[in-house]
């Protein structure tokens, strides 16, 4: 009993008094009404789809801990208002961290830099080809996660996420494989101008595809910078992604690594080509540019953004009639600070006769809270 009063009164002395600021609810609901044609494995698809525009739902808070320490967390869940998907809890960015003037270091599921702080060549909230549905087809989270952020010095800044690998598959000689993740990115803004770049490897990943045959991207990196200061908006984005695809059934098997496999493999068998399984172990790369112009005119926000993806390359050599371009028109309008209505019509045109094109007509609306 005299331990335990000793240790409530210690807990309750000024010394060990923190501030915790509670707990923050936030989040965002959005759907969108879509007409999309699509390319895939059977060919040109047509539907009209209701969907969910990455609702989600999380808490957070933080603890002074004197000294300049502040202790952070998060929890953030993925929700499905058109009643699709198997959402489950800390599905999306969810730490626990320290924070001081030296920068932020978080540990849990974390967004590569791309996802949580670039993506300004696509202001939209779309379905299909309604937005950059390939230019960001790589932009995501990393599991099992170390990320620190440094602070802002005279707009420059940096953050540094590195992901272990758990599973250590083995690859096709029964040998253990470290597909670690690192990913660096690096920022600078200032009066309106910016400039932002991510890099992303992973470890083995020649040998993780050769034992999967799922694909697996070996590294990647964009650059994206312009400028946005009302009413002006204007983003340009680079890319460039290096990997390799797995092999089924003689046909490529669908990899973030291409943009739509079923273009490369309709390309490929339109000449004759079947595949081998040695043909994952081939160097793919693709490259991409992409140009979003926007005008703010009162609570309107109309832009369009022009994409060049350029033909696939397997080792070291273009197949022909595999890129794209792509244009999209879209407007978004502010109904209030936290309520946004979006429109947009996108087109993507694969080089040549034999791939029908795809495009998409979305309405969207997104309320944060």
């Amino acid at each position: 009993m005299k331990i335990k009063l000793l240790t409530l009164a210690i807990a309750a002395s000024p010394l060990f008094a923190h501030a915790d600021d509670g707990v923050t609810i936030y989040g965002k609901v959005a759907g969108n009404l879509s007409s999309v044609q699509s390319y895939t494995s059977t060919g040109s698809l047509k539907t009209t789809q209701v969907n969910d525009n990455t609702s989600r739902i999380g808490f957070k808070g933080s603890e002074n801990l004197g000294n300049g320490l502040t202790a952070i967390w998060q929890v953030e869940n993925r929700i499905h208002v058109d009643g699709s998907g198997t959402d489950t809890f800390a599905s999306r960015d969810s730490f626990i961290g320290l924070q001081t003037d030296y920068g932020k270091l978080r540990l849990g599921r974390l967004s590569d830099y791309a996802n949580l702080d670039m993506e300004y060549i696509d202001p939209g909230s779309y379905s299909g080809v309604g937005g950059q549905l390939y230019s960001t087809r790589l932009d995501g989270r990393l599991n099992n996660a170390i990320r620190y952020d440094s602070p802002n010095l005279a707009g420059f800044s940096f953050t540094t996420t590195w992901a272990a690998d758990e599973k250590r598959a083995n690859d096709s000689n029964g040998q253990p494989t470290n597909n670690q993740a690192f990913n660096l990115g690096l920022s600078y803004e200032q009066a309106g101008y910016f400039a932002k770049f991510s890099y992303e490897t992973k470890g083995d990943a020649k040998q993780v595809n050769s034992s999967a045959q799922t694909g697996a991207v070996k590294d990647w990196w964009r650059v994206e910078a312009g400028y946005i200061s009302d009413p002006i908006y204007l983003a340009l984005g680079f890319q460039t992604v290096n990997g390799y695809l797995g092999v089924s059934s003689g046909k490529f098997a669908d990899s973030p690594v291409v943009y739509n496999v079923n273009v490369l493999n309709t390309r490929l068998a339109a000449s004759g080509q079947s595949l081998s399984a040695a043909a994952s172990g081939q160097d793919v790369k693709t490259r991409e540019a992409v140009l979003t112009f926007g005008y703010n005119v009162g609570a309107w926000l109309p832009y369009v953004s022009l994409t060049k993806g350029y033909d696939v390359e397997i080792g070291g050599s273009n197949v022909n009639k595999t890129g794209y371009s792509q244009y999209v028109v879209g407007t978004i309008y502010n109904l209030s600070k936290q309520t946004h209505a979006y429109a947009s019509y996108g087109r993507v045109n694969w080089g040549g006769n034999g791939v029908a094109s795809e495009s998409a007509l979305s309405l969207a609306l997104a309320k944060s809270f």
